[in-house]
């Protein structure tokens, strides 16, 4: 029978067993196994090595989950590069996450609303996408959610699940991922007494980890996907004020006006035929009192030319020296 081997801490020792990276360091260390940073030398990128001691009870689940994890390829789940046993332990070489676990991010403290749904949100992407293919999680926790600088999730450790009890274990994490939200907006332990009365400060966000964390698996969301849509929907501002009008740039084409129904066109089509009317029937308003003006005038024109008028004819000087003005009338 072959001895289960401790798992290594020290460098050293690891470094013998893989000549192909430069280790860095220990990055975690527990009962299921050692995770170091490492650097791979020939495709000079950074990873992480998961060794696990064979015998212990890990390492065939390991060993399917590697499989299972190299299959999927989504930004939200860790991508699994390599796998297979070197000195007596099970080995997988993983894409590196800086950064830390969901757990020790939010331990016992409860974070901003927004930045919780985004995190449940792309979580339930990557475990759609496993979903779509056909591969089951079966244990989710904050513990296997790692955030990298962005705080951006990847989700770690997928577990072997029999194809029978894949659709249990589809609502299993939705579940888990209910216990997440409730345990990320209250601040309370999922694992505590208190978790089921904690106090989730938004409604719809209360009533949305009721229903990802109802007994009865048939009324919970039907899949991850859903639930992603239903906290997407809860994030939404509930005022719908107008957006503020900018100018279109360079590079933006104008949108097309979308075709107006029957009525507005009807409505439209009479307020032109208003303003139209409007204008001739101005325009005949200002031609009628200009004609009528101009008759007027051509009136009184021919009444003063029948009045009598005096013209002056010429001023000559009498034989007797006196100036008398010579008249007509006309």
């Amino acid at each position: 029978m072959t001895p289960t081997l401790a798992p290594p801490t020290e460098l050293e020792s690891v470094a013998r067993l893989f000549p192909a990276f430069e280790f860095e360091g220990l990055v975690a260390h527990g009962e299921s196994g050692s995770i170091f940073k490492a650097r791979h030398r020939s495709l000079d990128r950074d990873v992480a090595i998961k060794i696990i001691p064979r015998g212990s009870g890990m390492d065939h689940s390991n060993k399917t989950g590697a499989k299972v994890m190299a299959c999927l390829n989504h930004p939200n789940l860790i991508r699994v590069y390599d796998s297979g046993e070197a000195g007596g332990y099970f080995f997988m070489v993983m894409e590196y996450v800086p950064g830390k676990s969901l757990e020790f991010c939010a331990s016992g403290r409860a974070i901003n609303p927004k930045q919780a749904c985004e995190i449940i949100i792309a979580v339930c992407e990557g475990l759609a996408h496993a979903h779509a293919n056909g591969v089951i999680h079966g244990g989710v926790n904050p513990s296997n959610i790692l955030l990298n600088a962005k705080c951006e999730p990847k989700i770690s450790n997928f577990a072997n699940t029999p194809n029978n009890e894949r659709n249990d274990c589809a609502q299993m994490d939705v579940f888990a991922l209910g216990l997440i939200l409730r345990e990320l907006l209250t601040g309370v332990s999922r694992d505590s007494s208190n978790a089921a009365s904690a106090i989730v400060p938004d409604m719809k966000l209360a009533m949305i980890c009721r229903k990802a964390t109802h007994p009865d698996p048939e009324r919970r969301y039907a899949d991850a996907g859903a639930l992603s849509e239903a906290l997407t929907r809860a994030m939404m501002p509930t005022n719908h004020a107008s957006p503020v009008k900018t100018q279109p740039s360079a590079l933006q084409r104008p949108k097309p006006l979308l075709a107006k129904s029957g009525t507005d066109q009807s409505n439209a089509a009479f307020g032109r035929c208003a303003v139209i009317a409007f204008l001739l029937f101005s325009i005949c308003g200002v031609w009628s009192l200009g004609q009528a003006k101009q008759e007027r005038i051509t009136r009184l024109q021919k009444e003063e030319d029948a009045k009598p008028k005096i013209v002056v004819v010429n001023a000559a000087r009498s034989n007797d020296a006196s100036d008398t003005a010579l008249v007509r009338w006309e």
